[in-house]
Formats: C-alpha cells, sequence, structure tokens
C-alpha cells in the first residue's frame, strides 16, 4: 500500500507501507482503524523480492554511513558551541574538553568509521548499476531480454554514474 500525506494540492511527499501477505488482513484492520473507510484506496504495488533484497542491501549500507556522519556531526557541533560559549566568555578551552571523532576514539570506534568508510565506497558501486532481478544464468529468454532492456532505460536516468578517477584498479 502506499499514500501521500495530507490534503490535495497540501499534499506532501508519499509514504509506502510494506506488508507481507501473512499481515495483510492485520493491516487492512490498523488502516480502517485510523482512515475509516478511506484506506480501501491504497494503492497495492507488488514488490519483487529479488529487487527487495537488493534493495535491503542498499538501506543497509546507507544505515553504516548515516549513523557514522551522524556522530560526527553531533560531535562537530558540540564542540562549536563550546568554542563559541568560551570565545564570548573570553576563555581559553582544552583541547581535552572537546568531543572526539570516531577516529579519535577506542578501537570499537575506529573500526565503526572504518566500516562506514568501506559501506560509503560498496554503496557508490552499487548505485553505479542498475538494480536487477536476474544476476545469474548464461542466457535471458527473449521475453525476459525485452523485459530486462526495458527496465534497465527505465531506471537509467537514476542511476548514479562513478567518476573515472575514483575507481580501484583490480589487482
Amino acid at each position: 500500500f502506499y499514500f501521500q500525506r495530507g490534503m490535495g494540492e497540501k499534499a506532501v511527499g508519499t509514504s509506502i507501507s510494506l506488508v507481507a501477505p501473512a499481515e495483510e488482513r492485520e493491516h487492512q484492520k490498523i488502516c480502517q482503524s485510523v482512515l475509516g473507510e478511506e484506506s480501501n484506496k491504497f494503492e497495492q504495488a507488488h514488490i519483487d523480492g529479488r529487487l527487495l533484497s537488493e534493495a535491503q542491501e542498499r538501506a543497509s549500507l546507507a544505515t553504516k554511513i548515516v549513523s557514522c556522519n551522524d556522530f560526527e556531526s553531533q560531535a562537530s557541533k558540540k564542540n562549536k558551541w563550546l568554542l563559541d560559549a568560551a570565545n564570548d566568555a573570553g576563555l581559553d578551552v582544552d583541547d581535552s574538553m572537546l568531543e572526539s571523532s570516531l577516529l579519535d576514539g577506542d578501537k570499537r570506534d575506529r573500526q565503526r568509521f572504518i566500516e562506514a568508510k568501506r559501506a560509503k565506497e560498496q554503496l557508490r558501486q552499487l548505485l553505479a548499476k542498475p538494480m536487477r532481478k536476474q544476476h545469474f544464468g548464461k542466457f535471458l529468454s527473449g521475453a525476459g531480454l525485452r523485459e530486462s532492456i526495458k527496465a534497465e532505460k527505465e531506471v537509467k536516468p537514476f542511476v548514479v554514474k562513478l567518476k573515472n578517477g575514483k575507481r580501484k584498479k583490480k589487482a
């Protein structure tokens, strides 16, 4: 099911609810209790499980990256506030009072930073090619080939291109 938040021209964005077939009845009850009989206006969008697993992999990598960036951003904001407050009061700040970044932390923090860096590169590589339903097999059937070509054309404008200078050479 998916729906827009807001009404008419004030509608903003699209919300998506992923529901397993086994949970569909319970989800429908929740929608009817919240939205009344209007919940029947939801449109169904069938998602191929093979594409969903690729999307989950990309979302997992993005989560690692965002988590690391959030930690770094919070530390930076706290440090900026402390430095500004000390500057306004005419005080000096000892470096030991500042929040440290993940690289300055313990072994576990450094590992988190390294994993986020790897995840960023892996996500960049994944985003450089479209998601596919089939990655195996020597030949596609005629119908499968046409469907695959059509799908590639549809998603091509949304594929993030790798920059030439950032590609790693294979050993």
